[in-house]
């Protein structure tokens, strides 16, 4: 004869059991803290619930190095560590890191320890950059490709931006204010504040190849500079796209950002030194 479950028991079983099911990817509701009290280095780790805990591991600490939480160059906390925070065994842990590993999200220093590494995206980035000065003539094609990326790039800052990645904006816009007051050409801090807007969009991917399109784009930029009112009014955009990534204003932030470049785009259709006037 089958053993009987008292009902009290059973009750508590299935309410376990709808708890577990409840747990998606990992990473609970409310579960990425801004504490800074929390852990070895304040990473705000929760309890991992997962019947494969490994999993938990890595996407919590994944997570932690997309959202720049943890930057290139950081180190981790000990496997002990990670295993207290993360309340699961340090077999499982060491799981996660080392499939972290695999992925090239972490390295290994001999006597150090575990730290986080930036992905490497040179040689992604140096096959879409050979294209784009073999098709560098075609000023109006870059300029779209800017613009897609560019404006991708605003609305992930506008989401993750750290308070690094804001002050970089600000400085930039700074720095440009006082050269367009003083007459001078603002390239360098136009330069830098669309590099600090790739950063902060933290996609090295997309961040690199802004900064190749940047490169590309240098002479009509400088140009632009150099005639009467170009770099105030590029100034006055720059601020309307830092105070929309500032409040958090993703979809405002891409719209800046498109009618900024396609500002760009109107003015290449003039004849300029360089480029050839529209319908030429």
């Amino acid at each position: 004869m089958a053993r009987r479950i008292p009902t009290e028991r059973a009750r508590t079983i299935l309410q376990r059991l709808v708890e577990l099911n409840r747990v998606g990817s990992g990473l609970e509701p409310g579960g990425m803290l801004e504490s800074e009290d929390d852990g070895e280095i304040g990473l705000a780790l929760t309890p991992v619930r997962r019947r494969r805990l490994y999993e938990g591991v890595v996407n919590q600490l994944q997570a932690l190095i997309s959202s720049g939480r943890l930057e290139p160059g950081d180190q981790l906390p000990s496997e002990r560590a990670l295993a207290d925070q993360l309340a699961v065994s340090r077999t499982s842990v060491r799981e996660g890191l080392r499939i972290l590993e695999a992925r090239g999200m972490l390295e290994a220093r001999p006597g150090q320890g575990l730290f986080v590494r930036g992905r490497r995206t040179e040689e992604i980035v140096g096959i879409l950059a050979a294209y784009l000065v073999r098709e560098r003539e075609s000023f109006l094609e870059v300029l779209d490709l800017r613009e897609a990326l560019e404006r991708k790039a605003a609305e992930r800052a506008a989401l993750l931006a750290t308070q690094k990645d804001l002050e970089a904006l600000k400085a930039a816009v700074v720095a440009m204010q006082e050269e367009v007051l003083e007459g001078r050409p603002a390239l360098d801090s136009d330069t830098e504040f669309h590099r600090a807007l790739g950063t902060a969009s933290r996609n090295e991917v997309l961040s690199q190849m802004l900064n190749t399109v940047l490169g590309l784009m240098a002479q009509r930029r400088r140009e632009v500079f150099q005639e009467g009112h170009g770099g105030i009014l590029v100034l006055h955009q720059h601020v309307g796209i830092y105070r929309a990534i500032k409040n958090k204003d993703a979809k405002l932030a891409g719209e800046l950002v498109s009618a900024h470049l396609r500002e760009l785009g109107m003015e290449a259709h003039r004849p300029r030194h360089g480029y050839p006037a529209a319908g030429s």
